[in-house]
């Protein structure tokens, strides 16, 4: 099957002029079976129709290959209907002036077993009108599927670019706020620096890589989230109090890189910054067989913890990874407490 599709890929790219002359010569075979069917005389039907056939092929090719690109497809209806109308008016003209024609000769020749009388040439002339009509219509819907086909590609060229783009804005965002950590410890002349160093460089690492993929395995992601807190305990130490919890198969799942990591930071940004006395941040993570579970809680004095441009560039991505299939909750239960609920679909392969 997938052969024989390949093999009709080949003739419509490269051997087009194939699929035409078939077309052409199963219209000629119907016309000469339908109007000869009567009288049995399928020569001379032959004879008439391919004396009109040359009228109704250069009509259809006039009509698609010039007047629908250069005006109908331009949106140029009115130019459109009026060429049209002329160029069926003129090719209606001239197989009426080929039919004349060819009685005379008839007549004149007095050829055996030819008689134009045994021919409703109106229908004649009406159902070779009828092969144009279908002709444009065939061209319509295959423009309309390459037009669709077009249409997609480009969607999808423009999600893997406004995903790469996000990405690019997220991890300049974190990267800012962990260097900050660190010129932090080096200003305090910390013995903890060469350990935020060593954590920074491991985090940088996945960064370069993880943004090379759509999705990475759970346990990565988790992996530098743990790393990313340690870091953040050692600028806060005792200012801030951290519970995590991960429960279910972390192995059968994948996510996208920095989701998590994007929750951690706004819980530090707007949940223990601003707080001059004790901060609080519960991180939990349940993998059932079908989803994973996310939960974040933390101390907040703000009541616009969630528009920060970190988690609306998760939404951002979210709607790329999942299609919106996923579920994101965000909001204030109390006036001191900001929580994140996020629900994602397992990935299968």
């Amino acid at each position: 099957m997938k052969k024989f599709e390949l093999l009709l890929d080949l003739i419509f790219t490269h051997h087009r002029w194939v699929i035409h002359v078939l077309y052409w010569l199963v219209i000629l075979l119907l016309y000469v079976i339908f109007f000869g069917r009567k009288e049995s005389n399928y020569l001379q039907t032959l004879f008439f129709v391919g004396l009109l056939m040359p009228v109704t092929l250069g009509t259809t090719y006039f009509l698609n290959y010039y007047l629908v690109p250069r005006y109908l497809m331009k949106e140029r209806f009115g130019l459109f209907l009026l060429y049209f109308i002329y160029t069926l008016i003129g090719s209606l003209f001239l197989e009426m002036m080929i039919s004349m024609l060819t009685f005379i000769v008839i007549a004149e020749v007095r050829i055996k077993n030819m008689s134009p009388a045994s021919f409703d040439f109106f229908f004649l002339l009406t159902s070779l009108l009828m092969v144009v009509f279908f002709g444009v219509a065939i061209k319509m819907i295959l423009h309309w599927r390459q037009s669709k086909e077009d249409y997609q590609k480009l969607v999808h060229d423009k999600v893997e670019t406004e995903l790469k783009f996000l990405k690019a804005q997220l991890n300049p965002h974190f990267l800012f706020n962990t260097l900050n950590n660190l010129y932090y410890l080096t200003t305090e002349k910390s013995d903890k620096a060469p350990q935020a160093i060593l954590a920074l460089s491991e985090m940088l690492d996945y960064v370069l890589h993880a943004g090379k993929s759509a999705l990475v395995p759970l346990k990565e992601e988790l992996k530098q989230v743990d790393n990313y807190i340690a870091l953040e305990l050692l600028r806060y130490e005792d200012r801030v109090s951290i519970e995590t919890k991960y429960s279910g198969d972390l192995d059968q799942h994948k996510i996208g890189p920095m989701i998590l990591i994007t929750l951690i930071e706004n819980a530090f940004k707007h949940g223990v910054m601003p707080i001059a006395g004790k901060a609080w941040i519960k991180f939990q993570i349940t993998c059932s067989e079908s989803s994973v579970v996310v939960s974040m809680r933390n101390s907040s004095q703000q009541r616009n913890s969630g528009s920060g441009i970190g988690l609306t560039n998760l939404r951002s991505q979210l709607d790329f990874l999942y299609n919106r299939n996923y579920t994101l909750n965000i909001g204030h239960e109390t006036n001191n407490e900001f929580f994140v609920n996020l629900v994602l679909p397992k990935h299968e392969g």
